[in-house]
């Protein structure tokens, strides 16, 4: 009985002795949290402070271009906050105001930082690092990108080229697509590439349109901005595109067709209509109001009853855009029976009268 009511005892004194010990764990993770927030929220505050006086620093230099004030202010801010305050302020600006800015901001030890950044920040610091560095043009910056170029972010990736380009150090654009790999060829971002490359890259983007084992996407983005080239050099592929197995493909070529507008095209528009994918019906038939093909009239009436509602909507507004032709069918259809098409039509006639 006496070993009991001690082993009792002495469970009771550890027990007490490991509550003890918690509850000074937690006051002192309580005491550290509160510490950490204190100096967080200072640190808060004077950031805040700095980006006041930067932004300041900023809008006065604009106004009265003291370069020697500019840079006494830049002295005293860190680099991570005109590297993200002081670009915020520069994409409100154009011209020589920014090239100007820019100019100050190489001066100091920014490009550095960004091109540090750009190795070892995470992935929203590097893709905001390979965008700023076209700020910076030479060597460093051009070598970095490069380098960037195998980053582990794919949107870090396309970053860069996008910036290699506008720096004019775009490697073959082939050899872009293999490092940016197969997942990145899906991105929104490519076409934003394909669409910045200078001109005389073309022929490099009808490769990757004509590219048959290609992925769709990357050869319909290649279309897409060499549509917006205006260069009727590029029509005949084109054309040839149109009929192309990928709906996605075919599509993005008869967009072309359509923004080329050159009825030499028509034949291979009136094919298209009659296509068994509604979104390449429904290009087909914007071209064929863009062109004015008067021999589409009686295919793009049939339309007004397609199943898809997009294609039904475009053959009506091509109805309008062809003329005298399309207008009649459209007003007939309007006075037919209700149906699909009757409401089409009706429809497309009611917002000639709206406007």
């Amino acid at each position: 009985m006496p070993s009991a009511l001690r082993f009792g005892s002495d469970m009771l004194f550890y027990v007490w002795t490991l509550s003890i010990v918690i509850g000074s764990i937690a006051l002192a993770t309580m005491v550290v949290l509160v510490v950490l927030r204190v100096f967080h929220e200072r640190g808060r505050a004077r950031d805040t402070i700095l980006r006041g006086e930067l932004m300041t620093s900023l809008i006065r230099f604009s106004e009265d271009g003291d370069r020697q004030s500019l840079m006494a202010v830049l002295e005293e801010i860190p680099d991570a906050i005109v590297a993200d305050s002081g670009f915020e302020f520069l994409s409100l600006l154009r011209g020589g105001e920014r090239h100007r800015i820019e100019q100050v901001f190489a001066e100091t030890g920014l490009p550095d930082f960004v091109r540090r950044r750009l190795r070892k920040g995470n992935e929203a610091e590097r893709i905001h690092s390979a965008e700023m560095l076209t700020a910076f043009p030479g060597t460093g910056s051009v070598d970095a990108l490069l380098d960037a170029l195998g980053d582990r972010s794919r949107e870090a990736r396309i970053a860069a080229a996008i910036s290699l380009n506008a720096l004019g150090a775009l490697p073959p654009l082939q050899t872009v697509l293999e490092r940016i790999g197969p997942k990145g060829l899906r991105s929104r971002r490519l076409i934003d590439l394909f669409e910045s490359l200078p001109a005389d890259r073309g022929d490099e983007l009808l490769g990757n349109a004509l590219k048959a084992d290609g992925t769709p996407f990357v050869r319909a983005a290649a279309i897409e901005a060499l549509s917006l080239s205006g260069d009727y050099r590029f029509l005949s592929a084109m054309e040839r595109l149109a009929r192309d197995p990928s709906p996605e493909v075919a599509a993005a070529a008869l967009r072309a067709i359509g923004r080329f507008g050159h009825p030499t095209a028509s034949e291979t528009v009136l094919a298209a209509l009659g296509s068994t994918d509604w979104e390449v019906r429904k290009e087909a038939a914007e071209a064929a109001g863009r062109i004015g093909i008067a021999e589409a009239v009686e295919p793009l009436t049939s339309l007004l009853g397609d199943g898809e509602w997009a294609v039904r909507y475009a053959a009506g507004k091509s109805l309008k855009e062809i003329g005298t032709a399309g207008m009649e069918a459209l007003q007939r259809t309007a006075m037919e029976e209700t149906s699909r098409s009757q409401r089409t039509a009706s429809l497309i006639l009611s917002e000639g009268l709206a406007a």
